[in-house]
């Protein structure tokens, strides 16, 4: 057995003596050295039921197994960003990213407090902002890695426009190609940068000592009693 697994079994069958009110955070999975905890596993399943405007109560257990393997495929992405000459994302742009998404949720939920909102999904404004900031360092460190690799050509260009917008259309209104180049070109580009992201997260993952303590069926995520009323 090696060291990281004996240390992994001693902590899971050290009794703790647990006062009233406090909760075990126990190790859920691990990824070479980096421990996943429970509350780890909470906030990300908050954070993405917050996001997709999943109601709380409607978590189920592969949401949950869904979120861990986001978590895995973060700390594997972490420990690139750790070898990566990348500059840390500003502050500004953090703040940016995490008012637009506010202003968003309050569009969606209208008629809440951004306060009550939160609590539904037991979050706070510095959770959200920790999972915007990690978000937009790992897109930095995916789109330096594989955007200047990338070639879109003319043909696959023109493809997109004949196939994907002209069908989609109103009859009335009208692109012209030169006009959704730009964003036709960027579209591809992104679609060809997840193709090569899963195809780098399978080669990390094969490279990488993966232990998954427990794979969803732990606490179910349910919503705060101020969530319920």
């Amino acid at each position: 057995m090696s060291i990281q697994r004996t240390l992994i079994a001693l902590l899971l069958s050290v009794p703790f003596t647990l006062h009233a009110g406090e909760l075990l955070d126990r190790i859920v999975a691990t990824v070479n050295t980096h421990v996943i905890l429970q509350s780890d596993l909470d906030d990300e399943v908050g954070f993405e039921a917050f996001m997709s405007g999943r109601k709380p109560e409607d978590v189920t257990v592969e949401h949950r197994k869904a979120a861990l393997d986001r978590l895995i495929d973060q700390d594997l992405l972490h420990e690139q960003m750790r070898i990566t000459d990348l500059k840390p994302v500003g502050a500004d742009a953090i703040k940016k990213q995490s008012d637009d998404l506010k202003n968003a949720q309050l569009h969606e939920h209208r008629g809440q407090s951004w306060e009550r909102i939160l609590s539904q999904y037991r979050l706070t404004d510095k959770l959200v902002e920790e999972h915007v900031a990690a978000e937009l360092e790992q897109f930095q460190l995916i789109d330096l890695r594989f955007r200047p690799s990338i070639q879109v050509s003319a043909v696959e260009v023109e493809k997109y426009y004949r196939e994907q917008i002209i069908p989609k259309l109103p009859a009335p209104d009208s692109v012209s190609l030169n006009q959704a180049t730009p964003k036709i070109r960027e579209i591809l580009i992104q679609e060809k940068i997840n193709q090569l992201l899963n195809s780098w997260l399978e080669s990390l993952r094969a490279q990488a000592h993966i232990q998954v303590v427990s794979a969803g069926n732990s606490s179910d995520f349910r919503p705060s009693p101020e969530g319920t009323r």
